[in-house]
């Protein structure tokens, strides 16, 4: 039976049958609701398990996405893909490259060459910049890694290093022939623009062309524009360089990509990270952005991708890389975890282990130490696609189905007796990668609740064995869960009013 107040055009939810939180799925008076089989549901697929995620985004799937102009035409359905199964390695670079920003997706193939060739000349004239700065405040005579351009773990002999241009041995050089020559130096330190990603982008272009050279020739002029109104401070610079040249060459050095000695990939590692420190000096370089910056790096194997990739993802959460940041970001799982588990919150509390500091981790890398390299690729694309976030149209189908079941539910078995006490609040801040910190903690929940100390805790978390899937699966159930928490929390039942006169 369902009211005529009801509009029978939604669909009801059917959330998966096991609750993973161990809470009581049904407040006490409410009654039981049916709960059809989860193959006429939207969300099934969290009942079904690993398998029926979905499948990794094919080059076939991706190429379907586009229009004649080769725009593509749903954006929302290209990030649900992408949540659903990941991306097929040998489509990867391309996905991302819409993903992480580096091209609107209504951007027609035309416009993205021209986004691209002034990527190119920006970075370029970036670099240049940094590397000249750095030579001109350096002493006369300086060796290369002595004024910053290198580090040492770039040189197969540090013995032996060419030097800068020195005074002649006869005579003195003044000041303004010492500058011209150190500026000359720095600029012929950085290579010319990497044009060769234009052609591993697109197969037609041809740089050498008159009408390509005249074209590069005015985009080089705005880009040293750009580049000039932007101070760069050396001796900030100077700090981020020495962590840099800490961190670099500790980076994924187990991945082929980055093994062996004098590995090219670091210098290009380190060249991007100095950039944007020098370009970025409200945040500039903070431990962790090598780790993050590696995995952009090896898949579009590209310095100028590679770095405006960065640049869009850190721009996003840069302040996550500060003490205030990353607490507030500690907080939201405090807070998620004290809705959805108070047990497991009021245990940890009680052994003064409530701050949950090691979840810090798993939170500013994006769970990379928790995975293999390639899982870690994988999770790192499933939550950058942010489908599943309480301000998506998914979340709010979600709680707009459950307000629908809610009114149902009231009205059949207390006709008159259900109200809305209160208006819908919810909580934009929790994120999904909150709901993988909460999926986590819950697998390891019959663990922790034995814990008395921090060295247990540590112990119990750096024990996991973590599957990809089945926490992704488990996130998505905790997400649903709490859009239904919501939901139930913004209603109270109260004596319908012939039953409450009968009272009396």
């Amino acid at each position: 039976m369902v009211p005529e107040s009801v509009d029978e055009s939604f669909e009801f939810i059917n959330y998966p049958d096991d609750d993973v939180t161990g809470s009581p799925k049904y407040q006490e008076g409410r009654g039981q609701r049916s709960k059809p089989s989860s193959r006429n549901s939207e969300y099934g697929w969290l009942n079904d398990g690993e398998s029926s995620r979905g499948p990794a985004v094919t080059a076939e799937m991706f190429q379907q996405m586009f229009d004649e102009d080769g725009r593509i035409v749903d954006e929302h359905s290209l990030r649900k893909a992408v949540f659903m199964g990941g991306v097929d390695v040998s489509v990867r670079r391309e996905v991302w490259q819409f993903l992480f920003g580096l091209y609107p997706c209504t951007s027609t193939a035309r416009e993205r060459e021209e986004i691209l060739l002034d990527y190119i000349m920006k970075y370029h004239e970036q670099k240049t910049r940094w590397k000249t700065m750095l030579v001109l405040d350096s002493k006369p005579g300086a060796t290369p890694l002595e004024q910053g351009l290198i580090g040492r773990y770039q040189m197969e002999d540090p013995s032996h290093q060419l030097q800068s241009p020195t005074t002649p041995p006869h005579g003195v050089m003044s000041p303004i022939e010492l500058h011209v020559k150190n500026e000359s130096a720095a600029r012929v330190s950085v290579d010319q623009p990497d044009f060769s990603i234009l052609s591993k982008n697109f197969s037609n272009i041809d740089v050498t062309t008159p009408e390509m050279r005249q074209k590069i020739d005015f985009i080089k002029i705005q880009s040293q524009v750009f580049v000039n109104r932007q101070k760069v401070d050396v001796k900030n610079l100077w700090t981020h360089i020495r962590v840099i040249d800490k961190d670099v060459p500790r980076t994924d050095r187990d991945q082929e990509y980055f093994s062996g000695n004098c590995n090219p990939h670091l210098t290009v590692l380190r060249d991007i990270l100095v950039t944007f420190a020098a370009f970025h000096p409200g945040i500039g370089y903070a431990q962790g952005m090598n780790d993050i910056l590696a995995r952009f790096l090896v898949v579009f194997d590209s310095e100028v991708e590679a770095y405006w990739c960065f640049r869009n993802y850190l721009d996003r959460i840069q302040e996550e890389f500060t003490e205030e940041g990353m607490m507030k970001k500690i907080n939201l799982v405090v807070m998620l975890l004290r809705e959805m588990d108070p047990e497991l919150l009021d245990h940890l509390n009680s052994n003064d282990l409530g701050d949950l500091m090691f979840c810090h981790r798993w939170l500013l890398l994006g769970f990379k130490r928790e995975f293999s390299f390639v899982d870690s690729l994988r999770c790192f694309e499933i939550l950058s696609s942010h489908h599943l976030e309480l301000s998506s149209m998914e979340a709010e189908n979600a709680r707009r189905k459950e307000v629908m079941k809610e009114f149902e539910n009231f009205a059949y078995i207390f006709p008159g007796g259900g109200t809305r006490s209160e208006q819908l609040t919810v909580s934009l801040d929790y994120t999904f990668e909150l709901f993988m910190c909460l999926a986590l903690l819950m697998d390891c929940k019959p663990d922790l609740l034995t814990c008395v100390d921090s060295a247990m805790v540590f112990c119990t978390i750096n024990g996991l064995k973590i599957n990809l899937e089945e926490t992704l699966t488990k996130a998505a159930k905790l997400f649903y869960q709490y859009c239904k928490k919501t939901v139930e929390e913004s209603f109270l039942m109260i004596d319908p009013p012939k039953i409450a006169a009968s009272k009396r």
